[in-house]
């Protein structure tokens, strides 16, 4: 695995922050995850808060040696490095892309020069990396678009974009977990529910530094699916190999 370059800065009197190169990148990203992984249990660890390529270390006390914390932090991701042999993971999220569930499909397909069924292969046949959870509880910021599909998000966004709205902004694409105001084209939408505030200790289904593949269903799936998943009953798709 790749070794990259960290610079170390003294964030707050409890906190470091370290910094990868400054680019959204799979490889990075799944290099900060793993590290993360390899201090996430430390007991003088507050909370950790990671970025496409950061993270903030936030300590449960003031940093009594800073250059000695840096140099711990450093030898764990260097020791991380040698042991990154973990499956992937790929969850398969259904989707349906008829019209009805997909508002901005026509719009959308005209602005990137494609049709609706060639934006339905491309979306769906690419394995996306999750880099992280943000802008609302749940969110999935995915990795790995097709750059066909890559297009500038919305000048004005909607005030409401449905709940399981699947959609591409920018260079990414990611799905609605709630209601929600938001500037990305929806394209689809999914029955399953990807964000439970029930589940204190794990609200989300997808870890962070997993796979997403979405498959393509008809409208008759998705209730079928949809029936499942409000009697608790749904069941998630996931495949395993190795990279």
């Amino acid at each position: 695995m790749k070794k990259f370059k960290i610079d170390f800065f003294h964030y707050s009197s409890s906190s470091i922050l370290l910094s990868w190169p400054n680019i959204i990148s799979i490889e990075i990203s799944n290099d900060i995850h793993n590290f993360i992984k390899h201090i996430r249990n430390e007991k003088n660890i507050l909370e950790i808060i990671k970025g496409y390529s950061s993270v903030l270390v936030q300590y449960r006390n003031d940093i009594a040696d800073f250059d000695l914390s840096c140099d711990s932090l450093n030898k764990t991701y260097n020791e991380s490095l040698k042991q990154n042999s973990e499956k992937k993971i790929i969850w398969e999220i259904p989707v349906c892309y008829e019209r009805d569930f997909a508002k901005d499909i026509k719009v959308y397909s005209e602005k990137v020069l494609l049709s609706r069924e060639q934006v339905i292969n491309l979306h769906s046949s690419n394995i996306y990396y999750l880099h992280m959870y943000g802008f609302i509880p749940g969110f999935m910021y995915l990795g790995g678009l097709n750059k066909k599909l890559s297009i500038t998000r919305k000048k004005i966004p909607d005030r409401k974009i449905l709940k399981g709205s699947v959609a591409i902004g920018g260079g990414q694409t990611g799905v609605y977990p709630a209601d929600s105001p938001g500037g990305w084209y929806v394209i689809g939408n999914t029955p399953i529910n990807l964000f439970n505030l029930n589940n204190n200790s794990s609200p989300v289904n997808i870890p962070v530094g997993d796979y997403v593949q979405f498959k393509s269903i008809s409208s008759v799936e998705y209730y079928d699916i949809k029936k499942k998943v409000e009697k608790d009953k749904y069941q998630f798709v996931k495949k395993y190999n190795h990279d």
